[in-house]
């Protein structure tokens, strides 16, 4: 699995994974879209925040 996709990329792959689960649920390749769908799902969730406050002018009140 590539690790340098975009997450609309991202997204679009894990929706088609958990489709294909649905779709062929004897599918002898079963385990390995599972372990694909699980890295994808976690390289969702750690996906760095990229707010920069350095852009921002902040002033003390």
């Amino acid at each position: 699995m590539p690790t340098n996709m975009t997450p609309l990329q991202l997204e679009n792959k894990i929706t088609e994974l958990e489709q294909s689960l649905q779709d062929n649920p004897n599918n002898p390749n079963r385990t390995i879209i599972e372990t694909d769908l699980r890295k994808l799902t976690e390289a969702r969730t750690y996906e760095r925040d990229t707010f920069d406050l350095r852009e921002h002018n902040f002033q003390n009140v």
